[in-house]
């Protein structure tokens, strides 16, 4: 997506090759659209662009006649043919005919990308932006020539004004974006195999090569300088910005980012675009939700729809506890710690029966609903396009129109029935071998003294003695019959929240399964066989 925007909006040529086409098919032209708001002063000047603005409405709608109320815009059409030569053109209905664009009007959109390793504009050679800053005038290849004297006599380059302050400007930029800068930075000759040219001329760090510094500080030090050779409004692509970041410092460049935005907005300029694609929590919980956008494709290679949060209050519950479940293809929304810690070390489990392969190798996650909110949180994702379940205990029942608008959006729920919370849903299918072993467990978690008094208070007829043993030996005094007895351990355990915790949620996992094994038939077993069915569609 990043490619598209870039290759429809950016100065530099762009070869195409058979590849690039829909299963190679060259007889279906590649053919990309861009409608680009926050335009500067001079695309909307008409001895530039102006006379193609066009109108993008309050209620998100582009329309050729704009009004007052209306955001001007500009779209620009890529088309790549069988020839494989790209045309740019710019397109309103107003117009018989669109206006072929030239590198020189594409560069007013002021579009930069950081994408991988980019280190060209870490030196003064031909097309960097070094070379913009310093000025691309007569004067600027004047001092330049005087540069390469001075480099040949001495290469003290520091002494050369227009260098310095270049390398002073990018030392701030990079600074503001969390760039690691050791000394100062400054201009220094560094010889190539081509020779002394003005690509030798490169940007030091207190005498080292830029180029030499870790990948996340060139990475964010390129960023800054191409940004700030655009006066105003430039549009920003940048392909995974956590890559060779720290998460501080990922946290850091962000909040910059967006820091800069606010000032522009403020001091009424244009404030740009910034489309940023991660694989990072770190870098989604910093932009937050309101920068959230998902891609889905609604047909391979055909369409791309490009949908926000129905409900920013809905989704932030899932921005907080579990990010990381909005990179996934399909999510399951697990309702409480218990549950969600249990599906977690359940899952372990799973590649057995399916081949070796985890759920995650298919797209699928489990996520943290944060108790009462699951069900707007499910709601919220599957009106994202994510194919969203549901998994909860049956304690309390949803309202009517929680469940017809779960079903309305396609979101199935799984759960126990019979008002069973997954206590109840263990307990009552487990032998006395396995009660006795949760029994062990939850000791082992919580303190002997802890459960045994839990017990003793609910049961007391029972005693101390007899409720530290056996379980299986429990109905020898109790007035309650077996099932009885399970559903009073399985109260306690739910009451006093043995289990309310997710890591604890997923050491219990291995004996859920064994329960559910030897019980195929129970609620617990069948739930649980849904939701692994499920994730595994």
């Amino acid at each position: 997506m990043l490619d598209a925007v870039e290759a429809a909006l950016s100065s530099r040529w762009f070869s195409f090759s058979e590849p690039d086409f829909l299963n190679c098919d060259t007889s279906n032209s590649i053919v990309i659209e861009a409608t680009v708001g926050e335009l500067s002063r001079a695309l909307k000047s008409d001895e530039r662009l102006g006379l193609y603005i066009r109108g993008w409405t309050t209620a998100g709608e582009l329309r050729d006649e704009p009004v007052d109320t209306d955001e001007p815009v500009l779209t620009v059409r890529l088309t790549v043919d069988a020839t494989m030569e790209p045309a740019w053109e710019l397109v309103c209905d107003r117009f018989e005919d669109p206006r072929t664009l030239s590198n020189r009007d594409r560069a007013l959109f002021g579009l930069v990308r950081l994408a991988g390793e980019d280190a060209r504009h870490l030196a003064w050679g031909q097309g960097s932006v070094l070379a913009r800053l310093t000025g691309d005038n007569k004067e600027a290849a004047a001092r330049l020539a005087e540069a390469y004297r001075a480099a040949r006599a001495s290469a003290n380059l520091g002494e050369i004004e227009s260098l310095a302050d270049a390398a002073a400007l990018a030392e701030r930029f990079a600074k503001g974006l969390g760039a690691y800068v050791e000394g100062a930075y400054e201009p220094g000759l560094e010889l190539g195999r081509s020779g002394l040219s003005s690509g030798s001329i490169a940007l030091h760090d207190s005498g080292v090569p830029l180029r030499l510094a870790g990948l996340g500080t060139r990475r964010l030090a390129t960023l800054a300088i191409q940004k700030s050779a655009v006066a105003e409004g430039a549009i920003v692509l940048i392909d995974e910005i956590e890559h060779g970041l720290e998460p501080h410092r990922i946290i850091g460049s962000i909040a910059q980012l967006k820091a800069d935005q606010a000032n522009a907005l403020e001091q009424r300029k244009p404030t740009g675009q910034i489309l940023m694609t991660t694989h990072s929590d770190v870098a989604l919980g910093e932009a937050g939700a309101e920068s959230l956008r998902v891609v889905q494709t609604a047909r391979p290679g055909r369409a791309t729809l490009i949908g926000r949060p129905c409900s920013l209050d809905a989704i932030r519950p899932l921005m907080r506890f579990t990010p990381r479940a909005l990179f996934a293809r399909r999510i399951l929304v697990s309702e409480g710690n218990t549950e969600l810690g249990m599906l977690l070390g359940l899952r372990e489990g799973w590649p057995a029966r399916h081949g070796g392969r985890p759920i995650e190798q298919l797209g699928a996650a489990i996520a943290d609903g944060n108790g009462e909110q699951a069900s707007s949180l499910a709601l919220a994702l599957a009106g994202l396009g994510y194919p969203t379940a549901m998994f909860r205990d049956s304690d309390t029942v949803l309202a009517p129109a929680t469940v017809a608008a779960l079903a309305a959006a396609g979101v199935p729920v799984f759960e126990y029935g019979g008002s069973l919370n997954t206590e109840q849903a263990i307990f009552t299918a487990a032998s006395d071998e396995l009660v006795q072993a949760l029994l062990v467990y939850a000791r082992e978690e919580r303190g002997d003294a802890v459960v045994d008094d839990n017990l003793n208070i609910r049961m007391p007829d029972l005693g101390l003695e007899l409720i530290r043993g056996d379980f299986g030996n429990w109905f020898l005094l109790s007035e309650l019959n077996d099932a009885q007895l399970r559903e009073a351990v399985a109260e306690v355990a739910a009451r006093k929240k043995w289990f309310k915790d997710q890591r604890i949620g997923r050491g219990l996992a291995p004996l859920v399964a064994r329960v559910a094994a030897a019980n195929a038939a129970s609620p617990l077993a069948t739930t649980l066989g849904q939701v692994e069915a499920w994730l595994y569609a």
